[in-house]
C-alpha cells in the first residue's frame, strides 16, 4: 500500500519543478530602441537633390524664386563635445547640376546618446528624435532654439520656429519616396500649426539602416486671409522639399 506521506511528497515535488519550469522559461524581449533610424559612422555620405520655393514682395509685388541644388552630407570625423559626448562632424558639399564638382559649404556636427539624437546646423542644435522610438510620443525637438528668433528668408524677417512641437508619428512603416519603397521609416512632424497669415509645416522622414530619407517644409506668411492655397496667397517664407538620392 502506498502510504499518503509517499503521496503528498511526490506532489509537493511535482509543484516544486512545475514552478521551476515556468520561471526558467520566462522571456525577456529586448526593447529596440531604433537607434539604427539615426546611424553614424564615419565615411558614410548621403546625396540628396533640394528643391526650394522663395517667396519675396518687393514693389512690383509678390516674387518666387525657384531653386534647385544637390546636397552631399559626409561624416569625416569624431571629437569631443564640451559634455563629454562623442560628436560627429559632417562636411557638407554643394553643387547645382549633377555633373558639377562638390564644393564644401558647411561643418555640421551629430550626436547620439542613449536618449535622444541631436544635429547642430547653421549654429542651431536641434533635437531629432527621442529615444527609444513610439508613436504618438512628443517632445520639444527646439528646445534650444528660440521660437521667435528672426531668420531672414530673401531680406524679409521670418520667425520660421514660431509654434514648432515634436511628434514621433510613424515608426517602423513601409513608405514609398520617390522611386524608392523603404520597408521601415519613422517619420517625425516638427511643426504643423497654422492660422490665417501663418503656416508652420515641417516633417522629416529616417528610413532604418540609413538616416534622413526625406524632408519637407512649408514655413509661409501672408496678410491676405482669404482661403485659398498658401502656395497662391504667400507673401515671404519658403517652401522646400529634401528627398535621397544616393548614399552608401
Amino acid at each position: 500500500m502506498i502510504r499518503f506521506s509517499t503521496l503528498l511528497g511526490a506532489f509537493v515535488l511535482f509543484l516544486l519543478f512545475f514552478s521551476c519550469k515556468s520561471e526558467n522559461v520566462t522571456e525577456e524581449f529586448p526593447i529596440d530602441y531604433g537607434y539604427e533610424y539615426f546611424p553614424l559612422e564615419i565615411g558614410k555620405y548621403k546625396d540628396y537633390q533640394v528643391d526650394s520655393i522663395l517667396y519675396d514682395t518687393t514693389g512690383m509685388g509678390v516674387l518666387t524664386r525657384d531653386s534647385r541644388i544637390y546636397v552631399r552630407e559626409m561624416i569625416m570625423d569624431t571629437l569631443t563635445d564640451n559634455l563629454g559626448r562623442t560628436q560627429y562632424r559632417i562636411e557638407r558639399f554643394e553643387k547645382k547640376n549633377l555633373a558639377d564638382q562638390w564644393e564644401i559649404k558647411d561643418v555640421w556636427t551629430a550626436v547620439r546618446t542613449e536618449t535622444q539624437a541631436e544635429r547642430i546646423e547653421e549654429n542651431l542644435r536641434f533635437i531629432k528624435m527621442v529615444f527609444p522610438l513610439e508613436r504618438g510620443a512628443i517632445f520639444n525637438g527646439n528646445a534650444f532654439i528660440d521660437e521667435y528668433s528672426i531668420i531672414s528668408v530673401e531680406g524679409e524677417p521670418l520667425e520660421v520656429f514660431k509654434g514648432w512641437e515634436s511628434e514621433i508619428d510613424e515608426v517602423g512603416e513601409a513608405t514609398a519616396i520617390g522611386n524608392e519603397l523603404y520597408e521601415e521609416v519613422t517619420t517625425i512632424i516638427q511643426a504643423n500649426s497654422e492660422n490665417a497669415i501663418e503656416l508652420r509645416s515641417s516633417f522629416e522622414q529616417y528610413a532604418n539602416g540609413i538616416g534622413l530619407v526625406y524632408k519637407e517644409q512649408r514655413i509661409l506668411d501672408s496678410q491676405n486671409t482669404s482661403p485659398i492655397p498658401w502656395e497662391d496667397k504667400a507673401q515671404k517664407g519658403y517652401i522646400l522639399t529634401q528627398i535621397l538620392i544616393d548614399h552608401n
